[in-house]
């Protein structure tokens, strides 16, 4: 982000604040933090197999009209 699109949200946020901040403050809700993850090198996107799967970052066509 630019410090001009910082500005602009501060102003935006000056006359509508976001409503979670507002009742976390009132409320003093917040979050539990969550547990270290039990498995180790867990990729719940995938993305990982796509990198090991396509190593260079190229997909390429297969022929025959697939």
């Amino acid at each position: 982000m630019t410090l001009h699109d910082v500005l602009g949200l501060f102003a935006y946020w000056r006359d509508y604040p976001p409503t979670h901040e507002i009742l976390k403050c009132v409320y003093g809700v917040q979050r539990k933090p969550e547990a270290a993850n039990p498995k180790c090198g867990y990729d719940p996107s995938g993305i990982g197999g796509l990198i090991a799967r396509f190593p260079d970052g190229f997909v390429r066509a297969i022929e025959g009209g697939r």
